[in-house]
């Protein structure tokens, strides 16, 4: 399906364009203001470098990291022996919920971060029970580290590694050390990095602070994302159910099982520490829903075997069709709007192609044929600029920003450019307007 070609989303716009800017020279939260975590922003760099703006490329690492996470998910679960029986179930869950809606197939932070959590999961569980390991517990605050620079929020899972060492591992404080040092110095390496390149404060600010305002974005409504996810959700919230009637033998799985209600917990912290209100952040459940669903799967013995097969078979058809929308049906039929989330080939965002663009709104779509001209790529962060034409130092950033390599177009949607044209003339008068519309070219 990824190469029969499937419809951009609004996100995979953002990346590519970010990955497009940081590629020609500029440096991340210096003279591109966006909040994306710098790990991430590295991987859309050089993504751009190697593939250009290619949204295949997005979606095939995309598809090769969910596939991995499924596996080493698997084979965690399998080395350490947390079902009664060791079985390739969890992957097979995980690839089948992770697949039940078009938008997790994105390359978002999160499924990228997501990868880190895993492989620090990884280490975590594997810490001996002597306490001698200690190379496993620094690789493990490192790899979370790692995932927090992907994720900012993902430092939450910091949590889920105190209650691992608590039960899998001895020497409590010397193991928390060793933890946090991990965990630390990914951003010591990070912050060693912009301060070198003049950036540290924005990084500070963008890459850091801004993450803890807890502002939310629903690009798609609450209500439709608990739709797409009513598949997963709904084994997840069943399984949770009939988790009394679930017999663990050894101590070790017992309290695996309180590791993975942790899990959950820290979870959920993670979502509303977020800013982006989408289904992408089902990816967070699959782990849960792996671990779980296997309970659930596997407590009908005998005669009432067959019983998984057809639930299983129900719930396959159920994801196939949630994911596919046969004949444009179900997502009608659930009030779901894709639309919401997708970019759109509205004949005004064809009227210029192949230039630098500035876009005064929030409108991605302008940009699908064209570059960023500007570091104004998310327009709730130019607020504090564009927002504030009456104050001095607002003029001044803005003038700063553009008067070295201006947009080739400006697009108005916000009605700015005569009062912009009238407080900088220098820079703006530059550009004249087009038909009566919202786009201003630059002629001198």
């Amino acid at each position: 399906m990824l190469f029969f070609g499937l419809p951009a989303t609004l996100t995979e716009l953002h990346h590519v364009l970010l990955g497009e800017r940081l590629q020609a020279g500029f440096t991340m939260y210096q003279d591109v203001y966006d909040t994306t975590a710098p790990l991430t922003a590295g991987l859309y760099k050089w993504l751009d470098a190697f593939f250009g703006k290619s949204y295949l490329a997005h979606r095939l690492v995309a598809l090769f990291l969910t596939l991995y996470q499924a596996f080493l998910l698997n084979f965690i679960f399998n080395r350490n022996q947390v079902h009664p029986q060791k079985s390739f179930l969890p992957a097979l869950f995980y690839l089948v919920f992770s697949s039940v809606f078009f938008e997790l197939d994105v390359l978002s932070p999160l499924l990228f971060g997501h990868t880190f959590v895993l492989l620090g999961v990884y280490s975590l569980t594997a810490i001996s029970k002597d306490g001698s390991n200690a190379q496993r517990l620094f690789k493990a605050g490192f790899m979370l580290g790692l995932a927090a620079l992907c994720y900012l929020p993902f430092i939450w899972f910091l949590v889920l590694g105190f209650f691992a060492i608590i039960y899998f591992a001895s020497s409590a404080v010397r193991s928390t050390l060793l933890l946090i040092t991990g965990f630390v110095f990914p951003f010591s390496v990070a912050i060693t990095y912009f301060l070198y390149q003049d950036s540290l404060m924005p990084f500070l600010e963008l890459g850091l602070a801004w993450s803890w305002q807890f502002k939310f974005t629903f690009v798609l409504p609450i209500v439709q994302v608990l739709k797409v996810g009513s598949i997963p959700l709904g084994v997840l919230a069943l399984a949770l159910i009939t988790l009394p009637l679930v017999n663990l033998g050894l101590n070790y799985q017992a309290r695996f099982l309180q590791f993975m209600l942790i899990w959950l917990i820290v979870t959920g912290l993670v979502l509303v520490s977020g800013h982006d209100g989408s289904a992408k952040g089902l990816i967070l459940f699959m782990p849960i829903i792996a671990y779980f669903g296997v309970f659930l799967f596997t407590q009908w013995t005998g005669k009432k075997v067959l019983i998984n097969e057809v639930f299983f078979l129900v719930l396959l058809a159920g994801a196939l069709f949630m994911r596919f929308n046969p004949l444009g049906l179900v997502y009608s039929t659930l009030g779901i709007q894709p639309e919401l989330i997708q970019v759109s080939d509205l004949p005004k965002y064809q009227q210029v192609k192949d230039e630098r663009l500035l876009v005064l709104g929030s409108d991605l779509n302008y940009y699908q044929q064209n570059s960023l001209g500007s570091p104004f790529l998310r327009w709730d962060l130019a607020q504090p600029y564009f927002g504030h034409l009456a104050k001095y130092d607002a003029l001044f950033t803005i003038y700063q920003d553009l008067r070295k390599a201006p947009p080739t177009y400006i697009i108005d949607q916000q009605g700015l450019m005569p009062e912009l044209q009238y407080k900088l003339p220098a820079l703006f008068n530059r550009y004249e307007r087009l038909e009566n519309g919202l786009v201003y070219k630059r002629v001198r």
